[in-house]
């Protein structure tokens, strides 16, 4: 698994913690971030949105924080 796909216009579809993040609602549809990461947050109880450095344009992702 990759720890992000940033460079691609989704996700792979094979990413089954991603898919799982966004059936959940953890992290939106559009989601760029890899599963791994993405989980390995929300069981530090943060949201992935909070330390990505994805583009938001393309994934419609929450803001940013600062020290997240």
């Amino acid at each position: 698994m990759k720890p992000h796909y940033f460079a691609q216009e989704s996700a792979d579809a094979d990413d089954i913690m991603l898919m799982m993040a966004k059936d959940q609602g953890y992290v939106p549809p559009g989601c760029l971030l890899g599963g791994m990461v993405a989980m390995d947050e929300l069981k530090k109880g943060k949201s992935p949105c909070w330390g990505c450095n994805g583009p938001r344009e393309k994934c419609s992702g929450g803001p940013k924080r600062e020290g997240a």
